[in-house]
Parts: C-alpha cells; structure tokens; sequence
C-alpha cells in the first residue's frame, strides 16, 4: 500500500480514537484542519423520541426525556471507511434563555441514548427543539482526509400542566400610614379559587387584588394561594408589612369618654361601698343604744 495512504488511514484511527476525548472546541479545532466538505449522501442522524410524545401532555411541570440518536449511512467511500461520530446533544423549551447539555448515558460513535429529567416548566403549550451534532472523515479520490459536518434538531410540542406562578408586585416590609394594604399581585395563567391567609389566620376568598381594611398599627404579613381548574395550587411567597396609621381624634375621643366612664363609674362603686359601710356602723350604733 502506498506509504501516503498508510499515513492518512493511521491519522484517521488517532482521530476517531481521541476526537471522543477531546472537549467540543479541541476536537472541532482538529476537524477544521481538514478540509471540509459536504455530508456524503446517505449520512444523516436519526431521532428515535419516546419521551415526550408530539401533542401529549403532562404534569407537575416536569418532562422525562428519554431518545436515541443514531447516524445512519455507508461504512465505505471510495473504499475506504467513513467515519462518523456523534459530537453533542443539548435541548431547549420556549420557556429557556439558553439551551441545557443533554446527559447521555449510552455513548458511542454512532449511537447515543439519553434520558433525563426537565423540569420546572411553566404552564401551557410549549415546543422544545432537542439539536445533535456530529462529524465525520473519509479519503477522497487523490488520497486526501477530507471531514464534514453534521447536525440535527427534532421540535416536540406538547402541554404541560403545572402550579399557578404567584407573584407580588409589591416590595418587602412597606410601611402603610393608613389601616388598609392594597393585595398587588399577578397569577401566570387563569385560576378558580383564590385565597390569602393574614398573620397566620384563616384563608380568606379574594377575587384577584383586593384592599386588606380595618388593620391594626404593628406588623403584618400575608401570603396568597391560587388554584386552576385542574386542581393544581400555587403559593406566592409571604409578604411582611408595617402599618403605622395616625390615632384620629374621633377615635381619641371615644377612648378618652371610655376612660372617663370607668373612673367616674369605680368612683361611684367605690363611694357606694363607702356610704354602704357608713350606714351599717350607724345602724349598729342606733341598735346598741
């Protein structure tokens, strides 16, 4: 065999041997080295999905994924063998900033098989696109290394129930200079029943943001419960706040007439015992003379 030809297949063998081990950036840096040309016909990865199923529906938030990802295509180009590896698989809902790595728990060069967990999922219709890359190398006819590239991503709509997101809008520990506190606070979807508990009481049934009246000056806290149609419940987080409302005069007046009453009233009690105790020793006074 031609000692060219010799070198070439000996390269390929250390690239498909330490490409697996390299990081993403190291071993596609190796692979630009190579002249790039187009995926060869024939060659391309296919998604086997179990987890989550087109239109299905689920629960708590949360989405067990679960496929396989295989390249399919021809062992041999020119007669020589083609190589192809599986790079990366990482996933990404409507919901999500940036996609997440996906774990893969069976990994080969032509075959991968994750399955993990997603969670955290707001409520509603959602897509979430999973992508796979990979790459691959072969001889060309002039006995050059030549690579390619490849990649795929499969989308899943599905629909995901989950617990009522409650929100307030309001900051931590306001002080109010009136005896009322206005509930200020957004659901992320539609809700049946909602309630807030005030200082640990009983829940009390509010239509949305309702004023909170009649307090007393001091520390309060309040915490809101929302409820869907599929019985799913969310808890806001508790909100603390200070009411510090000013005495005013009527209620100064009637605290002071309360007041007055009690003493002039155990001013009279006191004065009937006395006059009481008077008239006994008076008449036991007549009764001895």
């Amino acid at each position: 065999m031609h000692k060219s030809v010799m070198m070439l297949l000996v390269l390929e063998l250390v690239i498909l041997i330490c490409l697996p081990l390299l990081s993403g950036c190291a071993g596609n840096a190796i692979l630009h080295q190579i002249p790039q040309v187009a995926t060869p016909a024939g060659v391309d990865i296919v998604f086997d999905i179990q987890s989550p199923k087109e239109n299905a529906t689920y629960s708590n938030g949360t989405i067990e994924a679960i496929f396989n990802v295989t390249i399919l295509g021809p062992e041999l180009i020119n007669g020589y063998t083609l190589s192809k590896m599986l790079g990366f698989s990482y996933y990404q809902g409507d919901w999500m900033q940036n996609n997440e790595w996906c774990p893969v728990y069976v990994l080969e060069s032509e075959f991968h098989a994750c399955n993990f967990r997603i969670s955290d999922i707001p409520y509603g219709q959602h897509t979430i696109n999973f992508t796979v890359t990979g790459n691959g190398n072969f001889v060309i006819a002039n006995h050059s290394l030549v690579g390619f590239s490849l990649g795929k991503t499969v989308s899943v709509d599905c629909f995901v129930y989950s617990n009522p997101v409650v929100e307030f809008l309001s900051p931590q520990n306001v002080n109010c200079t009136s005896s009322s506190f206005p509930l200020n606070f957004t659901v992320d979807h539609a809700v049946t029943e909602m309630t807030c508990v005030l200082d640990g009481q009983k829940p009390i049934s509010i239509s949305g943001n309702e004023t909170l009246t009649d307090l007393p000056n001091g520390a309060h806290n309040v915490t809101v419960y929302a409820t869907d149609q599929h019985g799913y419940t969310g808890v806001s987080e508790t909100l603390s706040f200070n009411v510090n409302a000013p005495i005013s005069f009527s209620t100064i007046s009637a605290a002071a007439l309360l007041i007055a009453i009690v003493i002039v009233g155990s001013g009279l009690l006191i004065f009937a015992k006395k006059r009481n105790v008077e008239k006994q020793k008076h008449n036991l006074g007549t009764f001895s003379d």
